[in-house]
């Protein structure tokens, strides 16, 4: 396949991976990307298809979908990493879908899924912490907060790399959500409402945009139900 029309490709997909609030428009960007010819051997292309697949499974209606599109995001995010292991995206992407299809799944398959993760999580995080927002520390900390002590389960250390993700983009919805439902769970009252209002002052990232709309309300909804001062 010709540069140029591998270019066009990968910017098209980007295009419509942004335009992610329209409906439809994340699945057409894993039609663009499955439709490169030899794009199993791009890395390119297999890093952004794990992260389409990521978010077509955490916005699929049911269990059984999610597993799919994650099974198949954790297989992206491999062949990534299979084809440039020095890279971060790969390795976020990969780990990213491997927490989520831990989620959605239970036993042996989901505690394996989850000692993957924390170690893709990892790797990213020592390759650049920076990447998407803290999103390595992010999600680190997202699996310490969900996962059973049995399995690693940690809240004193999620709430240390939530910390460590909002040093580096404090303004991350997602980031401030996170560490709110942690305070929440935690009895951290005061900290969970300066947490959420501060992401209700924040503006709109256009890069972000569905995911500070999403959290905009599910902020909204979490400072309803707690205690007045």
């Amino acid at each position: 396949m010709p540069t140029s029309d591998l270019l066009a490709a990968i910017g098209r997909a980007d295009e419509l991976y942004f335009q992610r609030s329209k409906a439809g428009s994340v699945r057409e960007s894993v039609m663009v990307l499955s439709g490169v010819p030899g794009g199993s051997d791009r890395y390119e292309v297999q890093w952004r298809l794990a992260r389409a697949l990521f978010f077509l499974g955490q916005e699929a209606g049911s269990p059984g979908s999610s597993r799919q599109l994650f099974a198949a995001g954790v297989g992206a995010g491999e062949r990534a990493v299979a084809l440039n292991s020095q890279r971060v995206e790969g390795h976020f992407w990969v780990g990213v879908n491997l927490a989520l299809f831990a989620e959605v799944n239970s036993g042996i398959r989901a505690a394996r899924a989850l000692r993957w993760a924390r170690i893709e999580l990892k790797r990213a995080a020592a390759l650049s912490e920076h990447y998407h927002g803290g999103g390595p520390s992010r999600v680190l900390g997202r699996l310490y907060h969900k996962a059973p002590k049995l399995l690693g389960g940690n809240l004193k250390r999620s709430r240390k790399l939530f910390d460590r993700a909002l040093a580096i983009a404090p303004s991350n919805s997602v980031t401030l959500i996170y560490a709110a439902e942690l305070a929440l769970e935690t009895g951290q009252h005061e900290r969970a409402r300066s947490l959420l209002e501060s992401l209700l002052e924040c503006s709109i990232d256009p890069e972000w945009e569905f995911e500070n709309n999403r959290d905009r309300r599910l902020a909204t909804s979490l400072l309803e139900g707690l205690p007045a001062l």
